[in-house]
Formats: structure tokens, sequence, C-alpha cells
């Protein structure tokens, strides 16, 4: 129907415009994050990139419901301010009418909330530690950056002063060793990676510099000039990989016997019932006369959203906690939230009109 398709229009244009917009409002801050921990040492450069993408899915499906929640109420409330759903209700498009072309939408939108919670978020979590799990495992002088000190595993600091962009060749280098209650001190103009081609073992390789050794206090000191001087750099092994609750396949939860898993898979099943529950509320909430605007209704369905997430969170907390049981689980939050749907929808359409009894009519 022409009407159904112009509705759907309408709030897939302005759903996508929030999801946008939300998206670049939380991406801003994981950008930042993500840069404070290159400058910490505990992620490269060029594992920027991959991460960004990585959030970028954990986030959608966190933004998904919200977005297609106020996607419904922006647009539905435009359309009350421009007289357009008065129009559309004296050619008989009453609200189940409406809300039937919404359901529509609100399932292809859960489907995709679905897949995004059910299977590729978690596979983004699980690449997201695997990949602090490599840089964690990187030698020590992968992980230096230009212009800042780095402790070393042995208790000892590094410190260079610039490199090239293969980090291959490293000027004015600062070591300083901690070996059997010794100190060494090591510095040299310059120093390059090498790796042995028969072993595979890496070294650093440096030139021109001066190693100093003795113990702090005492006048017995070494001190060696070095035309190059080689040090072994220790390979870590890559650690593995934890599955946390949020980060472990679907399938693995719903096998699993564990009740934080449990509350797991509970959790991302009520993510694409919330799509449709808050479906369910937008398009009564969003009806407003001309005079009140089309952003009268936003602070009111922001705090049932609030009041809704808080109270899934909440019941996850109580079923961890042994509180209520799995059977009851998160499924009697989106009950008590389809049942203020209903109310609101009889509510506008008529709430006595379905238990009045009718007058008889006499026949002529």
């Amino acid at each position: 129907m022409i009407i159904d398709r112009y509705l759907i229009k309408e709030v897939l244009m302005t759903f996508l415009g929030v999801v946008f917009i939300l998206l670049m409002i939380a991406l801003s801050g994981q950008l930042a994050s993500l840069f404070s921990k290159v400058v910490e040492g505990t992620l490269t450069v060029d594992a920027v990139l991959t991460m960004f993408g990585l959030k970028l899915i954990v986030t959608l499906a966190q933004v998904l419901p919200l977005s297609f929640f106020l996607g419904i109420l922006l647009a539905f409330s435009r359309l009350y301010n421009d007289s357009e759903m008065v129009v559309l209700t004296a050619c008989g498009m009453g609200q189940f009418r409406v809300l039937r072309s919404i359901l529509g939408l609100a399932i292809v939108i859960a489907l995709l909330e679905g897949a995004v919670t059910l299977v590729i978020a978690p596979w983004a979590e699980v690449h997201t530690q695997k990949i602090y799990a490599e840089v964690a495992a990187q030698s020590d002088v992968d992980a230096i950056i230009p212009g800042r000190f780095k402790e070393i595993d042995d208790g000892g600091i590094i410190y260079i002063e610039g490199e090239n962009q293969e980090k291959t060749l490293m000027d004015n280098l600062f070591v300083q060793q901690n070996t059997d209650g010794k100190k060494a001190i090591i510095s040299a103009a310059s120093g390059r990676q090498y790796i042995d081609a028969d072993t595979g073992d890496k070294f650093v390789v440096l030139n021109n510099g001066s190693r100093y050794e003795g113990k702090p206090g005492q006048l017995n000191f070494a001190i060696i000039k070095f035309k190059e001087y080689g040090v072994r750099i220790k390979e870590k092994d890559v650690a593995p990989i934890r599955y946390k609750h949020y980060s472990s396949p679907t399938l693995e939860l719903y096998r699993s016997k564990n009740i934080g898993d449990k509350a797991e898979l509970q959790s991302r099943i009520s993510s694409i019932l919330l799509c449709i529950v808050l479906a369910l509320i937008a398009v009564p909430l969003s009806r407003t006369s001309p005079r009140q605007g089309r952003y009268a209704k936003l602070a009111i369905a922001l705090l049932l959203y609030i009041t809704y997430t808080n109270l899934l969170n909440v019941a996850r907390a109580w079923i961890i906690k042994g509180d209520i049981s799995t059977q009851m689980g998160l499924w009697w939050v989106h009950a008590i939230m389809i049942i203020i749907s209903l109310l609101m929808l009889f509510q506008q359409t008529g709430f006595k009109h379905y238990f009045q009894k009718q007058p008889n009519r006499s026949h002529a």
C-alpha cells in the first residue's frame, strides 16, 4: 500500500540518520580511547583501524534499538506536527493500522539486531581480545614509542629518540638493564633490528655506544666502548584467549549450564525483543498536537528507554545472584513494557469502547 510505504520510508530515513549520529558520538570516544592505548604502548598504530572496525560492530548492536525507537518517535512526531497524521486518521488509518505497518519494519530491524548481537558482535569481541594478546606478546622494542620511556620485562627501561617508518632503524637509544643486582646502562647513537635467518632469533644491534655497569653507590664500575653491540630480544608467547560472557559464541551459551552464560544469552535475545517492544511503545507515544512540537515527547521517550534498559540490567544481575529463576529471567520486564504499550494504544483509540456493553438495537 502507498501509505504503508510512505510511513516506512519516513521512519527508515530518520532511523538511519539517528544511527549515524549515535555511532559518531559513541565512536569518537572509542577512537580517543584507542589512541590513548597507542600512547601507553598497549596497542600498535597498525591495529587501530582494525580495532575501530571491531568497535563499530559492537557499538552498532548497542545503538540499533534506541535508534529505531527514536526514528519512529521523531518521524511520527513530524507527521503529527504537519497534520499529516490527522489526514491519515480521517481516511481511516487508525493507530492499529499504523502499528501494523511499522511492525513489519520492526521485525526486519530485529532480525538485523539478532544477526549482529548473536553472531557478529561476539566474533568482534573475540578478535579484539586476540589483537590485545598479540600486542602484549610483541617484543619490548616493537612496542616502543619514540620520545617515551618504556619499562621492559626485567625491570629495566628503554628509550629511543626516533625511528624510521618500518621500525627497523633507531636513533639515540638509552637502555637500563638489571642483572644479578647490578645495573647496566647502555647508550648508542643508532640501532637496528636484526633477525637471524637460521634460528629466527630477533636482535637489536646497537652502533657506536657505551655500556656502564656496576652497583649503585659503589665506585667500582666498568665502562665499555663498542662499535657494535647485539642484544637478543626475548620472544613472548601469545596468551590464550579467556572467553568472557559477552565474547562467548551464542551456541556455547545455549549449551552452557552456567548461570552467567544463561543470563548473557537472555540479554542477547532481549536486545532483539527490544526493537519490537519499543516500536509498540513509540507509535502511541509519538502522538502529539501541532502546538506541542515534534520534540514534545522526546524526554518521556528517553526516560522510558532508560527505565526499560535499567530494569533489564537489574533482572540480569538478579539472575546471576540467584534471586530469580532463569525461567522468569528477563521476560517479565518485556511483559510489563508490552502491557504499558497496549494500555497507551487502547487509551488513545477509545479504551472504554472495548469494555462498555453496546446497546441493543431494535429491528424495524
